[in-house]
């Protein structure tokens, strides 16, 4: 039989902490996780207004809609995987809501241009509550 330290193994409904970490490897397993929703908030700007041909029309096909909110589960359970924390363990989706904010305020910081990287239209409000969504659903759900 196989025994280990961890309080739930193998309970699913459970959060399970790694304990065999070092806090310097758990601040960086989440911080590489905050890298991984800044590029994923960015992903999703520059994907957004995809389009995919059906015959001769181009239907619009805004895929991060579906991606976002699955990718930052991900990244929050992973989080939870390091800590204990579940303020801690929302860093991903904060990271990824102050990524958000950056791209649609933009245009309104002074001295950096004045491009437009996530324009004002449907699919761009979609995102917001879809992706905040996501990473709120993984730390509710556990125990």
């Amino acid at each position: 039989m196989y025994t280990t330290d961890e309080p739930h193994w193998g309970d699913p409904e459970r959060r399970q902490v790694r304990r065999d970490t070092t806090r310097a490897e758990r601040r960086a397993g989440i911080i590489w996780l905050c890298v991984g929703a800044l590029a994923a908030v960015l992903l999703a700007a520059l994907y957004l207004g995809s389009r995919i041909t059906v015959g001769d029309t181009a239907v619009p096909f805004p895929w991060p809609l579906v991606a976002t909110p699955w990718f930052l589960v991900v990244l929050t359970k992973t989080a939870l995987l390091w800590t204990d924390n579940r303020s801690l363990a929302a860093a991903p989706m904060w990271t990824w809501l102050a990524g958000y904010l950056i791209l649609v305020f933009w245009p309104a910081i002074p001295g950096l241009g004045g491009d437009t990287i996530l324009g004002g239209s449907l699919t761009t409000l979609l995102l917001l509550p879809l992706g905040l969504a996501g990473g709120g659903w993984a730390l509710l759900r556990l125990k």
